[in-house]
């Protein structure tokens, strides 16, 4: 049986009303005030149905529970390696389908150049070197890009424009973005945000999951792998520095 929410079981309810009621008070009790009700309940009825079917599929509530269970177990997982190294947001291209994050297992001072795809597996070799091996994770900004009608451009403006789409729109979890971007750091300042932040060592390798949607979509958009830089809430604004590998 198909679920139906309560917009559209309301609805239902309305249009039904006001279809039996609207022809008995206009023609049996000629009734201009009560006919004006029925048809009242007919146009709420309408907007109800509208309603109902701009509710997601999914409870924000669910969309919550599902978040925070996937953090938590890639939070265990980093901690159980004793991860510290920061991680890499790979475009598409570089991942053979939607964006992703490698996380080193080994930190090195110099961060490494990939110019290759990399397998799909959760271990994979990214180097010439024999440390060079990391973990390929999903991260709440991999499915983000499949949001947009097209992918964004490398301008500051058409990435600023996907970002707001993305945030302000679609998953309505900030009112605005501004980007500034100069060399190989891109400074994006995201106003207002309601996802919190925890002081937690996952976040100091993906950053938080704010920071993880505006990596993978700023990756996409420039093509070219990037790190979260830094991260800093003031204000009533997220400030996020993305840097260029």
């Amino acid at each position: 049986m198909r679920f139906r929410n309560v917009y559209t079981s309301l609805g239902l309810g309305l249009v039904g009303a006001g279809v039996g009621l609207t022809p008995v008070f206009y023609l049996l009790l000629r009734s201009v005030p009560l006919t004006a009700l029925g048809i009242s309940m007919l146009i709420l009825g309408a907007v109800c149905f509208a309603l109902g079917r701009a509710c997601p599929r999914i409870p924000p509530e669910a969309s919550a529970l599902l978040l925070e269970t996937g953090l938590e177990n890639m939070a265990a997982l980093v901690e159980e390696l004793g991860l510290r190294s920061k991680a890499i947001y790979l475009p598409s291209v570089l991942t053979n389908g939607r964006p992703q994050a490698l996380i080193p297992l080994h930190s090195n001072p110099s961060l490494p150049e990939i110019n290759k795809a990399l397998p799909q597996r959760l271990i994979v070799k990214y180097g010439p070197n024999p440390e060079d091996i990391g973990l390929l994770v999903t991260t709440p900004g991999s499915a983000t890009p499949g949001m947009l009608e097209a992918k964004p451009g490398a301008t500051s403006s058409e990435m600023e424009a996907a970002l707001t789409s993305v945030l302000a729109g679609v998953l309505d979890l900030a009112d605005g973005v501004s980007i500034n971007k100069s060399g190989e750091i891109v400074g994006i300042v995201v106003s207002h945000p309601r996802l919190e932040y925890k002081n937690m060592q996952l976040y100091q390798n993906l950053g938080s999951p704010l920071a993880s949607i505006v990596a993978s979509i700023t990756a996409e958009a420039l093509n070219q792998p990037l790190i979260v830089e830094r991260e800093e809430y003031k204000q009533g604004e997220c400030h996020i520095e993305l840097r260029l590998v």
